[in-house]
């Protein structure tokens, strides 16, 4: 599908004309930064196609509601690829290391850093934005990979991974607690990854 549509002046719902486009990755981008700099509650559909310069209608096109765009957003920050080649391709018994330190080295990257710290921002304002957060990185981005560890009750040892990195994640990025935002991915996954390890594929 092409994600670039016609642009339509805010205010006039008349459809789609030619003209200047906007594409579906502008709307998520100043959707991003609304959220980082406002939270969940102060961004709304409106202010967002007010500042992309389209009809907010085109706006619930894409995403239907709010939390649909928040979705969206956090799908871009918290999905590194190949998570689960990378992670299986080495020892099982390292599992939870190499999950913190692949995290940890794509979020370090700023163009990453900068979209989860919108996300984590918000959700740390509005439940709603939090659950969007914990479940699209639990059920969505971790759960393959515990299944693919073939231990029990792969749901909740996602669950249990995706809290983990969400709180440090927080106090990395939007708290700067300095005894973490220091350490290097490698050194944050030495100290965390038997915590993983055990969510992943121990005794629960």
């Amino acid at each position: 599908m092409n994600d670039d549509v016609p642009v339509v002046s805010a205010g006039k719902r008349t459809g789609r004309r030619s003209g200047p486009t906007v594409s579906h990755r502008l709307i998520l981008d100043i959707a991003r930064g609304q959220f980082a700099e406002h939270g969940y509650e102060g961004t709304t559909m409106r202010t967002i196609a007010q500042e992309a310069g389209v009809d907010s209608a085109l706006i619930h096109h894409f995403f239907l509601t709010k939390e649909g765009l928040f979705e969206a957003a956090v799908r871009g920050a918290l999905n590194p690829p190949d998570l689960v080649s990378r992670v299986m391709a080495g020892p099982r018994g390292r599992a939870g290391e190499r999950t913190v330190e692949f995290f940890f080295t794509y979020w370090d990257e700023p163009e990453a850093r900068e979209r989860l710290t919108a996300v984590l921002r918000s959700a740390t304002e509005n439940d709603e934005a939090a659950e969007a957060l914990r479940g699209f990185l639990g059920d969505v981005v971790i759960l393959p990979l515990a299944e693919a560890l073939g231990r029990p009750e792969p749901r909740l040892r996602a669950a249990l991974v995706g809290s983990h990195l969400i709180g440090l994640a927080t106090s990395r990025y939007v708290y700067r607690v300095p005894e973490l935002a220091a350490l290097t991915p490698a050194a944050l996954a030495a100290g965390t990854g038997k915590a993983i390890q055990t969510y992943l594929a121990g005794l629960l």
